[in-house]
């Protein structure tokens, strides 16, 4: 059985796949278990200097790597290139010069009482074992790419899928660490197959789920990780909201505002998928936003000078066009777009502005996947922090305004993960910073140390020097009578009083 590849673009075959029988998930993950009781004795400066050897293959195979995205998703390859590729080279240079000094540090922790007894604590981080990366379609080479690297650096062997719709970019994925010398067979095995036949094992069988997706498919997986308490790290779904304040720079705030909705098409889990505008400055603000928009250029991703792309799939397209007309249903006003482009054969939709929105509309409430964005007027500060908090994602949130200490305060009340000041969206590329969000936006952080944090275990080391037995060890006798007494003065000298 195999999975073929579809360019959305074109509708063409590019390419297939072997499915992976899952039978031989056992075997896969028995080697993978044997290699990392290997490669985790590495010290972890030379298990990074093997790593970072990825970026000699994607530095020289650049180009190509960025047109087979662009293949596969329907996405420009300059857009790939700038929001995957490069990323990837820099996220992995970081990880490499940085992980030392989260993985091997030792944190001292401070005893009170108990190291007048000759006791002391820390915590040193060891690798989790086996980590299952789960990727998504939307960004199949920059999300799963970063979080191997990051597992692999830790000291963990690595199991990946990639999405179905994009399993060239996954077959592309394992090439590049089988390109690495010397590399541990095994360490890193990609399996190609649908959620609901491979999830399971992929969850069962690890020590670490990371999966970047829906959050109906989220909570899916938390569940079946719920059986073997697996850890899990969820980057879910958004409905990013974008502030616009009556003082911010207005033209470079409609240039973001087009780019942050309609960069890959929408289909993008931090993009601006709520705009806020200022009543004050909404109705000139908006015609600003559609004029921008007229000007961006839709067809195949391969020809030069094309803005936007297709979606990745006809079902997915479907999808965004039953929300639009369930959007108008409810009252709100088609602007621009609102339609499939019928100019074209592949999966594409026209970037759509809603005006006439309230907080209310799933429109504003659900998360519509797509190129699609509706615009909700508000009053005051106060008033739009309550109508975004309104929601159930908590990825990003961006503010623009030139009171940056305004826009702190606010960002503080934003059930967020992020909040982002006169930017949006690129955040996600900042390999330094954690990323991750509330609510149903998911559990855990990617990213950072944060992201390494996730895929390792703490060890509390204890060590005690003391030569006596402890006080609080049998006989409950008289003289331990007279022992707890001292300790109930010292249990009065903890409470802290007015």
């Amino acid at each position: 059985m195999v999975i073929e590849s579809i360019n959305p673009a074109t509708l063409e075959k590019i390419g297939e796949v072997q499915k992976t029988p899952i039978e031989d998930l056992d075997a896969i993950f028995t080697k993978a278990r044997k290699t990392q009781q290997d490669w985790r004795q590495i010290e972890t400066k030379k298990r990074a200097r093997i790593v970072v050897k990825v970026n000699e293959y994607i530095t020289e195979n650049m180009d190509e790597i960025s047109e087979l995205i662009s293949k596969e998703t329907g996405k420009p390859p300059l857009e790939a290139f700038a929001s995957e590729v490069y990323g990837v080279v820099d996220a992995t240079f970081y990880y490499y010069n940085t992980a030392d000094q989260v993985i091997d540090k030792k944190e001292e922790i401070e005893l009170g009482f108990y190291s007048s007894l000759d006791k002391s604590s820390y915590v040193i981080y060891k690798p989790a074992g086996i980590v299952s990366v789960i990727g998504p379609y939307n960004y199949p080479f920059a999300i799963p790419f970063s979080q191997i690297v990051q597992s692999l650096i830790a000291g963990n062997a690595v199991v990946f899928k990639p999405s179905s719709d994009t399993v060239l970019v996954g077959k592309k994925i394992q090439e590049v660490f089988d390109s690495i010398e010397n590399f541990p067979e095994g360490l890193m095995q990609t399996v190609y197959g649908s959620g609901s036949t491979l999830g399971k094992p992929l969850i069962d069988k690890a020590n670490r789920v990371i999966f970047t997706g829906s959050t109906e498919t989220g909570k899916t997986i938390m569940r079946i990780a719920a059986d073997t308490l697996t850890p899990v790290c969820l980057e879910l779904g958004g409905k990013s909201e974008m502030i616009v304040l009556p003082d911010a720079n207005l033209e470079r705030a409609a240039r973001a505002a087009r780019w942050g909705c309609f960069t890959n098409s929408g289909q993008v889990c931090s993009s601006v998928k709520r705009l806020y505008v200022h009543q004050s400055i909404k109705d000139d603000f908006t015609k600003k936003l559609i004029e921008l928009t007229k000007q961006l250029k839709q067809g195949n991703p391969l020809d030069f000078g094309i803005d936007l792309g297709a979606m990745i799939n006809e079902i997915q397209m479907n999808k965004v066009l039953k929300a639009i007309e369930n959007a108008k249903s409810e009252g709100a006003k088609v602007l621009i777009g609102g339609e499939r482009n019928k100019e074209l054969n592949g999966y594409f939709i026209k970037p759509t502005i809603l005006g006439n929105c309230t907080n209310q509309m799933d429109c504003v409430q659900k998360e519509i996947f797509g190129p699609v964005l509706p615009i909700i007027p508000f009053k005051n500060e106060n008033e739009v922090i309550e109508l975004a908090n309104a929601n159930p994602f908590g990825l990003t949130s961006s503010i623009w305004t030139e009171n940056y200490d305004k826009a702190i305060e606010m960002g503080k009340n934003l059930d967020t993960g992020t909040v982002m000041i006169n930017e949006v969206v690129y955040t996600f590329a900042l390999a330094q910073t954690p990323w991750g969000g509330p609510k149903s936006s998911g559990i855990g952080r990617t990213h950072g140390k944060f992201g390494f944090l996730e895929v390792l275990e703490p060890l509390h080391v204890h060590i005690d020097k003391y030569k006596e037995p402890d006080l609080w060890w049998m006989p409950y006798d008289e003289d331990f009578m007279e022992v707890m007494e001292n300790f109930k003065i010292i249990a009065k000298s903890l409470v802290v009083r007015d």
